[in-house]
């Protein structure tokens, strides 16, 4: 069986556990709640997802490199879902499938060497595309080193340095003329804390530049989350801002929100546009923005974030079990160039919002890997695709 013939048998796997899975929404206090499930399930026939039609962008946003073509989906062994997908059965594998079936953002970093990251990439590019050459392809880059905790405790060494310009250099040939999304540095308000932030930014600088001067490559820098712009200091949108700025937002697309966080699209746009606004009153022109979506199934700021049992870090949230459970983590409105849809139940401020200034709700979170890193842990994968409010993809 082929690749393409195993996706499609998962597909018409998973239509039949339609009716079981789709759960009822439970409302947040803070933000959006999907709309009731049996207008849920038209809304979603009536609109394929993008990874199965090119999506028109909205009229406010015409030059939306999301839209107009077809997503990607990653079928091999980079990807850490798919194995556990292919090797799965019965209601597992249907399960699974919510998450395996759809696009995903693929993380790179310093455990790439230098000689390896140009072919994990094009191997990457390849089975995302699978032949269709126009085909999005999406990537984190999660380069600099040090970085977080450690990047707060010392210098990048001139080694390092050296490696990371070696590094991006590399990824440039193998991203080629490849349609691709680039999240720039996930985590990036951990460069706040860094003795040697100026060094870092220089570099985040320049590795911006070369991947946004590839023909078809647009990256969104990294700009923390809508309750989270500096350790310690909450989310001012004036942080943000200055973090874009110092970091290359000239050359970039945009930025990206909510990489480890678990806002919903409703604090995240808002706060985006305020972001927006500010660097536009700077100079920088109309940028846009993409949210993740992948674990915003039940929105919740970093200080409602429960740990998993047995855990101690935000970081590795506890999963929702039931759909009535709150402050736990499950899967959010699936991947789309078309953030605005009626579908998403959005307020009509952030609809309006949303048209004008997001290109998409990317999944380019990782709720279903151990502390969003690794190893996979397929019981949270799970219980996430059991719990959440929204349905399966359109058959």
């Amino acid at each position: 069986m082929t690749r393409r013939s195993r996706r499609t048998a998962g597909l018409l796997a998973l239509a039949t556990v339609v009716a079981a899975l789709v759960a009822g929404p439970t409302s947040s206090a803070s933000s959006v709640s999907p709309p009731a499930p049996k207008t849920l399930q038209k809304a979603r026939v009536a609109a394929p997802e993008v990874w199965q039609q090119a999506q028109q962008a909205h009229a406010e946003n015409p030059t939306n490199p999301l839209a107009g073509r077809l997503w990607g989906v990653y079928d091999g062994p980079q990807e850490h879902v798919s194995a556990s997908y292919q090797r799965s059965t019965g209601t597992a594998r249907e399960l699974l499938g919510k998450i395996a079936l759809r696009p995903k953002t693929k993380w790179y970093g310093a455990w790439v060497p230098d000689t390896s990251i140009r072919d994990q990439v094009t191997k990457w590019i390849a089975s995302s595309q699978e032949g269709d050459p126009d085909k999005l392809v999406q990537i984190a880059v999660f380069r600099m080193k040090p970085w977080e905790g450690e990047a707060c405790q010392r210098r990048s060494t001139a080694a390092e340095k050296r490696s990371y310009k070696r590094w991006m250099r590399e990824l440039a040939v193998g991203i080629g003329s490849t349609p691709m999304a680039v999240v720039m540095q996930p985590d990036m308000p951990f460069l706040w804390c860094s003795p040697d932030k100026a060094a870092k930014a220089r570099l985040m600088t320049w590795a911006t530049q070369l991947l946004s001067a590839l023909p078809r490559t647009n990256v969104y820098l990294d700009a923390g989350a809508a309750d989270w712009c500096q350790n310690g200091r909450g989310g001012n949108p004036e942080t943000c801002a200055q973090l874009l700025k110092a970091t290359g937002v000239k050359y970039a697309r945009g930025f990206a929100l909510d990489s480890t966080h678990y806002n919903g699209p409703v604090e995240n746009i808002r706060h985006g546009v305020r972001i927006a606004e500010i660097l536009r009153r700077d100079g920088f022109g109309t940028k846009h923005f993409i949210v993740e979506t992948a674990k915003s199934g039940r929105p919740m700021s970093w200080s409602q974030v429960i740990p998993a049992k047995g855990s101690t870090i935000n970081d590795n949230a506890r999963v929702c079990t039931r759909i009535t459970m709150k402050r736990c983590v499950t899967l959010g409105i699936p991947p789309t160039a078309r953030p605005a849809s009626a579908e998403y139940g959005l307020p009509a401020d952030v609809r309006k919002a949303a048209a004008t200034y997001v290109d998409g709700f990317v999944w380019f979170g990782r709720p279903w890997l151990y502390n969003q890193a690794d190893p996979f842990v397929r019981s949270r994968a799970i219980a996430m695709a059991r719990t959440t409010p929204w349905p399966l993809p359109a058959l």
